[in-house]
């Protein structure tokens, strides 16, 4: 795992070390340059394959190609045999390599021959351009622009403190207001916005080039090579989705993905919640030959968030090596302002706190760990499922006059509770979606705020964000496709939520730690097979990841105490914390010292809440937690000075001969 940028206009070496070093949590062990016409590539290194050989960026033999990658290509092996047989000649044993030598052989389509999580760009310099790639579902990230600032007329990062380290760019960087309603509404920035006007993100199975002004075809020009097909499609021979046995199938794909992804010159743990997801990782592993490594997870006080004790009870079944801490209300202070200082942008998922715990703990150990994320994308996991049969119904029977007059009134009576995923809290998501379009709801379910609360919340919106452009983050543009709610539901989520939250999340808190993690649930193949099939096997007669349930079990890989035990998430009791343990705390940043950059918010709408939510009347952690993650994002300051790099003996050999 890596991080990367550059950019083109005037060289600077000061400033591409500069940026480059704005990444080194992403990658201490080793760092790099190249400069050459107008192109600057900066890389850092987190070493995990080929440690002595794998060094970026990376040349060509014939220094045509360079190239700068962050992250994994898990059918490395299999191209290279093919690559290799087309006359090619392996210099090391580095994915990296194989990227170089893939883009010699197919050009720019060597992104369909790609399996993995990656963001790379490769600097052509016979054609004079430079091209890039993410991998399919968004496990790595890649910012852009390419709107001139100043003397740069492009620049690319991993993240988009690098970019800010450009003085060019830092100093014209301006809030787009585009990239704060998509937080507000969803939690995250959603899609290739960002919460920077003229900066944009890579989507997930996208690719581009840009052309040098003196390439025959200057500027942008992008594609995307790879979208999620969800519902029941026509499919490959020995994959169709009315095959005898899909359960045997999946188990097999979920086995292969597992093995590729322990590709590593380094010990490889697991990220254990005890649920049935990470559980059926460590029992394949443990299926297979893999009896001695680590499992990590952590636990809470309060027992309506706990699962520790699910996680112990696995890791003993397979004798895994197990390690685990406890999570408190003082924890969570002190992992704030760590982690908000280092997210590019404003991010108001609660859970991004415990997993920054648990990313310490594992990187205490080992740098690499394979985790359960997207399963619940991939197999319909998540509790909003169990809405939309209700919700259907209820938007048939339920005039919208008598909804708003008498239910929401009715459902504000509802005296709230601490409890995880208390009765009030799930009432009151319930019916802020239950009205509104199929193809919408589980945005609406998920996110902290509706349209019309924005607009209590942001008065003068209007006037920057036009009610159009709000609907439009709200719009998935294949659901018209898609008749099954539960498709409907899926496409939101793998196209929406794993990768703008699940995946933003895991990643940008993982690199904080110098940890790679990688999701075998997120293997092409097993993706584009179970999207294949019907919605009724993913989600059936109230049972969320049906298939992948009846699969575990069918192949003894867990017992029912795992597989069918209720999800409890990886929440935290922010609602009690806003009322009890951190009210002092909570209070003085959304209340006495709400920062001057955020004057445009009506303060008395932030109050109302404030105090609603104190009195018991209704659950707005949501909220608050949202307008909190905002206000210390605004007024964070990041002092993080790159160490020096912690070179291996074979990569400082190698270096010293370079």
């Amino acid at each position: 795992m890596c991080g990367i940028c550059g950019f083109v206009g005037d060289p600077d070496r000061a400033i591409l070390e500069s940026m480059h070093k704005a990444l080194w949590r992403r990658g201490p062990d080793d760092a790099g340059c190249f400069q050459a016409e107008s192109v600057s590539l900066g890389h850092r290194r987190l070493s995990i394959l080929d440690l002595g050989g794998g060094r970026q960026p990376m040349s060509s033999p014939d220094e045509n190609l360079v190239v700068v990658f962050n992250g994994e290509i898990y059918n490395h092996p299999a191209l290279k045999q093919q690559l290799e047989a087309r006359g090619r000649h392996y210099l090391t044993r580095s994915d990296t390599e194989t990227i170089l030598h893939a883009y010699a052989v197919y050009g720019t389509d060597c992104v369909e021959h790609f399996d993995g999580m990656y963001a790379f760009v490769l600097y052509d310099r016979r054609k004079k351009w430079l091209f890039g790639a993410r991998d399919r579902l968004g496990e790595k990230p890649l910012y852009y622009t390419a709107q001139p600032f100043g003397d740069v007329e492009f620049a690319f990062a991993s993240e988009l403190k690098s970019l800010r380290r450009h003085p060019a760019i830092d100093s014209r960087l301006q809030l787009s207001s585009e990239g704060l309603v998509s937080y507000l509404l969803h939690d995250y920035v959603q899609g290739a916005r960002s919460i920077h006007d003229g900066v944009r993100r890579v989507e997930p199975g996208c690719a581009f080039v840009y052309g040098l002004s003196e390439s025959e075809a200057p500027g942008l020009r992008h594609w995307k090579y790879w979208s999620p097909l969800i519902g029941a499609l026509p499919s490959p021979v020995g994959q169709t989705s009315n095959s005898p046995n899909p359960e045997q199938h999946l188990i097999e794909l979920l086995t292969a993905s597992v093995e590729e992804r322990l590709m590593s010159d380094v010990p490889v743990g697991v990220l254990l919640s005890g649920g049935l997801d990470s559980s059926a990782i460590v029992a394949l592993l443990h299926r297979t030959g893999h009896t001695h490594f680590k499992t990590f997870s952590i636990g809470f006080r309060d027992a309506s968030f706990d699962e520790s004790q699910y996680a112990a009870k696995v890791a003993e079944r397979f004798g895994t090596e197990h390690i685990s801490r406890v999570f408190e209300a003082d924890d969570l202070v002190e992992q704030i302002p760590f982690v908000v200082a280092r997210l590019d942008e404003p991010f108001a998922d609660p859970s991004v706190l415990p997993t920054s715990m648990l990313c310490q703990l594992a990187a205490e150990h080992v740098k690499v760990v394979l985790g359960g994320d997207g399963a619940d994308e991939l197999f319909a996991g998540y509790d909003p499922f169990h809405a939309i049969a209700p919700a259907r119904w209820y938007r048939r029977l339920m005039p919208q006059f008598l909804h708003r007059a008498g239910v929401m009134p009715l459902a504000g009576c509802l005296r709230d509770s601490d409890k995880n995923l208390s009765l009030a809290f799930k009432v009151s998501r319930f019916l802020s979606g239950a009205q509104a379009p199929a193809d919408r709801r589980m945005a609406m379910w998920m996110g902290p705020f509706t349209p019309q609360g924005l607009q209590r919340l942001l008065p003068d919106l209007p006037q920057a964000v036009s009610p159009a452009d709000i609907e439009a983050h709200y719009a998935l543009p294949t659901c018209d496709r898609i008749t099954d709610e539960i498709d409907q539901g899926l496409e939101f989520y793998q196209r929406c939520y794993l990768p703008d939250d699940i995946l933003v999340k895991i990643d940008r808190i993982s690199m904080m730690h110098s940890l790679e993690v990688r999701a075998p649930y997120l293997d092409r193949e097993l993706v584009e097979y179970v999207n294949r099939l019907p919605a009724n096997l993913k989600y059936r007669s109230g049972t969320t990841k049906h298939l992948l349930k009846r699969a575990v079990l069918q192949s003894g890989l867990l017992p029912k105490s795992v597989v069918h035990r209720q999800k409890k998430g990886f929440g935290i009791p922010v609602a009690r914390w806003l009322r009890v343990e951190l009210h002092d705390y909570f209070r003085q940043a959304l209340i006495e010292e709400w920062p001057p950059e955020l004057a445009m918010f009506n303060r008395h709408e932030v109050l109302r809440l404030w105090n609603v939510h104190q009195r018991r009347s209704a659950n707005h952690y949501k909220e608050l937690w949202a307008l909190f993650m905002l206000a210390r994002w605004t007024t964070r300051r990041l002092d993080d000075p790159a160490p020096p790099v912690r070179r291996t003996a074979g990569e400082a050999a190698v270096a010293r001969q370079m």
